[in-house]
C-alpha cells in the first residue's frame, strides 16, 4: 500500500512538472494567445511532425498576417525545439514594425538552438537586426565578434546578406570610433584582394571608409577613395560628400561641380537603393539646396 502511494505521488509529481514545463513553453511561444485547450491541439501534441507541417505551411503565407501567426504559434507550441522556426516567426513581427516582439522571438531562438550552423544563422540575423532596426551598435559589434570567433575569423562571412564586417564597421562609425572602423573596412578589402576580387566592389565599404577618413580630417585620402568610387558608381551621396570635402579645401569650383553632379545623379535615380542605409545617409534635394546656400554656390 505504501508502495502504491509512493508510486502515485511520483506519477503526480511528474505530471505537475510536465504541466509546469508546458505552461512555461506556452508563455514563451504563444505571443498571439492561441487557445490550447482544444481537442485538435491535444491530439496534435502526440505527433510532433504536425508542428513542422504547421510552421512550413504558415511560411508560405503573407508574413504579417494573423493566420500565419496562428499557424506558426500552434506549430511551435507542438514542436518548440526548432530554433530556426522560432527565428522565422520573428520575421512576421519585424516586417510589421513590432520590433520588441521580434527581438523577443529572436532571443528565444538564440537560447533554444543547439546546432552550430543554426546558431550562426540566428547570430547573423541578430547582428543585422541590432544595427538596422535597433541601432544597438554595441550589441552589433559583440555579435559580429562572436560570429568571427565561431568561424575562425572568416572575413567573408555574411550577416543576413550583408558583409558582417560592413555591419561591424558601420557600428563603430556610428559610435565615433573612426580609426577602428577604418581598420575593419580595410581588413575586408584586404581579404577581397587575397580572394581575387576588386576592393572597390563593395560600394558601402569604400563609402563609409571615406566618411571615416573625412571625420579624422584626412581629407585627401577621403577624396581619393570617393573619386575612385564615383568613376564606377555615380551616386548623389558620393558627389554630395565630395562637394563638402572640396569646400573644406577652399576648392569652390570642384565643390560647385560636385553639387551639380549630385543633383543630376539624384534626378537620374543614382542614389542609395539599400533601404537600411537610406535611413542613415540618403541625400535629398533639399539637402543639396541647403548646402548651396551655406556655401553660397549657385
Amino acid at each position: 500500500m505504501i508502495f502504491i502511494c509512493i508510486s502515485f505521488s511520483c506519477s503526480k509529481a511528474d505530471s505537475d512538472e510536465s504541466a509546469n514545463n508546458e505552461r512555461e513553453m506556452v508563455q514563451k511561444l504563444n505571443i498571439e494567445h492561441v487557445k490550447t485547450n482544444s481537442a485538435v491541439y491535444k491530439k496534435m501534441k502526440k505527433d510532433k511532425s504536425y508542428g513542422k507541417e504547421y510552421v512550413d505551411f504558415s511560411y508560405n503565407f503573407e508574413q504579417t498576417s494573423l493566420f500565419k501567426r496562428h499557424l506558426n504559434t500552434l506549430g511551435l507550441m507542438i514542436n518548440p525545439d526548432n530554433s530556426e522556426y522560432i527565428r522565422r516567426f520573428s520575421y512576421s513581427y519585424k516586417k510589421a514594425g513590432e520590433h520588441e516582439k521580434a527581438m523577443k522571438m529572436l532571443n528565444l531562438a538564440l537560447e533554444t538552438d543547439n546546432d552550430s550552423s543554426t546558431h550562426l544563422k540566428n547570430l547573423d540575423y541578430a547582428a543585422w537586426n541590432y544595427l538596422y532596426f535597433y541601432r544597438d551598435y554595441d550589441n552589433t559589434i559583440k555579435t559580429v565578434n562572436e560570429i568571427l570567433e565561431l568561424t575562425q575569423n572568416d572575413l567573408s562571412i555574411s550577416c543576413h546578406g550583408e558583409s558582417c564586417l560592413l555591419l561591424k564597421g558601420q557600428a563603430l562609425y556610428r559610435l565615433g570610433k573612426y580609426k577602428q572602423a577604418i581598420d575593419v573596412f580595410e581588413s575586408y578589402q584586404q581579404n577581397e584582394i587575397e580572394q581575387g576580387f576588386d576592393p572597390l566592389d563593395n560600394f558601402y565599404i569604400v563609402f563609409y571608409k571615406a566618411i571615416c577618413l573625412a571625420e579624422l580630417q584626412n581629407h585627401e585620402a577621403a577624396i581619393f577613395n570617393l573619386s575612385q568610387l564615383i568613376e564606377r558608381y555615380p551616386s548623389a551621396e558620393v558627389s554630395y560628400q565630395l562637394a563638402k570635402l572640396y569646400y573644406s579645401k577652399s576648392d569652390l569650383e570642384n565643390s560647385k561641380n560636385q553639387l551639380h553632379e549630385a543633383e543630376k545623379a539624384l534626378a537620374s535615380g543614382y542614389t542609395f537603393k539599400e533601404p537600411y542605409f537610406e535611413r542613415f545617409d540618403k541625400v535629398f534635394q533639399h539637402q543639396i539646396e541647403d548646402l548651396k546656400r551655406k556655401f553660397d554656390l549657385k
